[in-house]
């Protein structure tokens, strides 16, 4: 399982780091898709459950909502990739902000340096990302299928490794 993990997740990472509009449309139509199974599947459950009763409002809206979430990224996947890198931006420059007023607040603790460092780094790539969000959603595309080619490569390193020991 481990073995079939780790490759399902370098293909995975091959495929969202491939520049292709047509390939990053489908991927966001898929998974626009699998939402909204989801949202059905979960509402049948729950529809049909013995305690059905027990549902409150707000797990009905979840379900509502994430239909809805997975009709618009059907529906419109290029809007919803610069969507998804707004809101990536603005978490990343919050988380930015947060980092550089800890660094420079702690400048007595070792190691405030790297932390005011990286806490630059990431407002400036938060502002990249607001910035440009066309070529943000395609770069964060691009690094979530590079993480997913090392998760992959670990995952099949380990995988390796477990049946050397079995022998």
């Amino acid at each position: 399982m481990v073995m079939l993990d780790g490759t399902l997740l370098i293909l995975l990472g091959v495929f969202l780091a491939i520049p292709d509009t047509t390939v990053h449309d489908m991927l966001v139509r898929g998974f626009g898709l699998l939402l909204c199974a989801a949202a059905v599947a979960v509402g049948v459950k729950m529809w049909t459950s013995s305690t059905s009763k027990q549902f409150g409002p707000v797990a009905w809206l979840a379900c509502i909502v994430l239909f809805m979430i997975g009709g618009i990224l059907l529906i419109w996947p290029n809007e919803s990739l610069e969507a998804i890198a707004i809101t990536v931006g603005i978490v990343i420059l919050i988380r930015g902000i947060i980092e550089t007023s800890v660094g420079l607040a702690d400048r007595r603790r070792r190691g405030w340096k790297f932390l005011l460092t990286r806490g630059l780094i990431t407002i400036a790539l938060g502002i990249f990302f607001l910035w440009f969000p066309n070529w943000a959603a395609y770069l964060l595309l691009i690094l979530i299928g590079i993480d997913f080619i090392a998760r992959g490569v670990s995952g099949v390193s380990r995988a390796r490794q477990l049946q050397k020991q079995q022998g």
